[in-house]
């Protein structure tokens, strides 16, 4: 599996007909008239084919992180070794900057291709057909439409994941396993059950490649989809109240069955999350004592703020704010319990949350309604602290 053809499947399959292109689209009518009459005989490509690329390439360009940026490389050069064809890629890019140009209402991204390609329009595609195109499809922009509609493939159809080189794929797909542009996948489907599939497919391969200093909120991106079934629920019930058919109740009596499900599961994730957590800190805590009954028998008073300053990545990169205030209060403890616990120490420790804080702050990129922030059940750790070393 190659990056492009992963992001292929989850933007755009494509049609397979050409009659789906042309019906009720004067616009494509016309583009299909100029490639018929002004284009290469024979084309180097089926008609469908140039269509599909076209379309793909440009919902591909809005979710492009570096938009207008080495577009050469990036995109024609990478169309004509998927196309095996230099013609058809630039047949192809002939009608992606058609299309992008004729749009009334242009995203960031697009006003970013149409600037940036047109140098290349000179360079390396044919800029006497492009404004063939262009002149010849001008009077039907206001067909085109508003934005580009996805059409991506069903999640159980996707290629699995099976090595580490797939794990690459997804992260470099996901640009670096961004949270928001997680999310912004995730919307391409429409039901709880193939967002919440394609989001463990995601949570899979940053398991095995994700950077943990930039972490994902993965249980917030699960509460939004559960968060999402429950509005839906509650607008059908509040819609139902109102006077329905049977029909209507057992649509939403399925809806709840859908909404249950995932919220068990969500439940689970929580309770994996707080067993994993707690494991941690269990881990951390020995690993103090450890240190602190070395640094004894050396004779070092300071051995508990030097174990604090080792372990500080680990803490600001992997906890919550719910974790560091349980580890804060784990480095209390141990510091009382051997006696050093002075004005020094006491500061090291203090700054522990609001670093991770800060972490948290800039990493926040996605708001999502409903969705509950996790919170570790202190009494639960606080017991396992409490046992006798």
């Amino acid at each position: 599996m190659t990056v492009s053809e992963l992001q292929r499947k989850l933007l755009y399959r494509g049609h397979d007909d050409m009659a789906d292109y042309l019906r009720n689209s004067p616009f494509n009518r016309s583009v299909f008239n100029v490639l018929l009459n002004y284009g290469p005989k024979p084309l180097p490509v089926p008609m469908l084919v140039i269509f599909n690329e076209a379309y793909y390439q440009c919902l591909r360009v809005n979710f492009d992180p570096n938009p207008g940026t080495d577009l050469a490389n990036r995109y024609l050069q990478e169309e004509t070794l998927w196309l095996a064809s230099c013609e058809a890629a630039k047949l192809v890019f002939s009608l992606v900057w058609v299309l992008l140009r004729c749009k009334d209402a242009k995203t960031f991204n697009e006003e970013c291709f149409v600037d940036q390609f047109y140098p290349l329009l000179g360079k390396e595609i044919n800029k006497k057909f492009a404004y063939i195109l262009f002149n010849c499809t001008v009077g039907d922009r206001k067909l085109l439409p508003k934005h580009f509609k996805p059409m991506p493939t069903p999640v159980d159809e996707l290629p699995l994941i099976c090595s580490k080189t797939d794990c690459v794929v997804w992260r470099i797909v996901m640009d670096n396993f961004s949270q928001k542009t997680i999310e912004r996948y995730l919307d391409l489907y429409e039901t709880p059950e193939e967002q919440t599939n394609l989001l463990s497919m995601i949570e899979g391969a940053y398991a095995e490649m994700g950077n943990k200093s930039c972490r994902v909120n993965f249980t917030k991106l699960h509460q939004g989809i559960v968060a999402n079934v429950y509005h839906q629920v509650s607008e059908q019930e509040a819609e139902y109240a109102e006077g329905m058919d049977l029909t209507y109740k057992e649509q939403l009596q399925e809806l709840q069955k859908k909404y249950e499900s995932l919220e068990r599961t969500h439940e689970y994730r929580i309770r994996e999350i707080e067993i994993r957590h707690q494991n941690e800190l269990e881990e951390l805590r020995e690993k103090l004592e450890q240190k602190i009954l070395s640094g004894k028998q050396n004779d070092d008073p300071k051995v508990l703020l030097f174990t604090f300053t080792e372990m500080v990545e680990l803490v600001r990169s992997r906890f919550s704010k719910a974790g560091a205030e349980e580890f804060t209060n784990m480095l209390y403890n141990l510091a009382i319990k051997h006696g050093y616990l002075d004005e020094e120490i006491s500061k090291a420790i203090d700054g522990i949350v609001p670093a991770v804080q800060q972490r948290e702050k800039g990493n926040t990129t996605v708001q999502i309604p409903e969705a509950q922030q996790v919170n570790i059940n202190p009494q639960n750790v606080n017991n396992n602290l409490g046992k006798p070393l």
